[in-house]
């Protein structure tokens, strides 16, 4: 019976870490998605600011 236990706990710590994997990558591909529409959204500002003159006083 306590092997049957054990195997039981170990399957829920396998299933626990399966789950968390899943939402870490979950977590990466939002970041990922985060990052790249930030380089599409500061590449605009930067031809924005460019065909105003206005590249060179971001200060």
């Amino acid at each position: 019976m306590q092997h049957i236990d054990d195997t039981k706990k170990l399957v829920n710590r396998l299933d626990e870490t399966e789950r968390r994997i899943k939402e870490t990558q979950e977590i990466i591909e939002a970041n990922r998605r985060l990052i790249e529409r930030s380089r599409e959204i500061l590449s605009s500002v930067a031809s924005v600011a460019a065909l105003s003159g206005q590249a060179g006083n971001w200060t």
